[in-house]
């Protein structure tokens, strides 16, 4: 003889499965950076930065009344410097008023990564990459 289930437990089952899926696809667009969550203006422009960059195109340029120091050093040249194509991964950062530090590793094909320190100011909602040099700066977790 067949048992037959309830509605009951079909219910519970999706009232259980249901928030497990939810939190595994947010989990997952968190942790991968595959989605905007967890991407804050500051990395998304970084990112901009570096993939042009590393790509071997041009560096996007500063916006009109960036706060980046005049006469300073090109950071895309710094960047090519240390390897001439590359992606890259964002370990950590820190933004405080209207200036930012990111710890980045370049990653060129084939190589070790390269630990990068860029230096961001930010004009309205703008961020422009204004430095970039070799090594990291520490950033506080709390």
């Amino acid at each position: 003889m067949r048992e037959r289930r309830g509605a009951g437990a079909g219910l519970v089952a999706l009232a259980v499965g249901l928030p497990l899926l939810v939190a595994a696809i947010v989990m997952a667009v968190v942790f991968t950076g595959t989605g905007v969550v967890g991407r804050s203006p500051l990395h998304r422009a970084v990112d901009r930065y570096l993939e042009a960059v590393g790509g071997g195109g041009a560096a996007p340029a500063a916006g009109p009344g960036s706060g980046c120091p005049d006469g300073a050093p090109d950071p895309a040249d710094a960047l090519r410097g240390l390897a001439p194509r590359f992606g890259h991964h964002i370990v950590s950062s820190t933004e405080s008023g209207d200036s930012a530090a990111v710890n980045v590793d370049l990653v060129p094909a084939g190589g070790d990564p390269v630990a990068v320190l860029l230096e961001l100011r930010r004009t309205g909602d703008r961020w422009d990459v204004c430095a970039a040099s070799a090594g990291r700066m520490a950033v506080d977790p709390f």
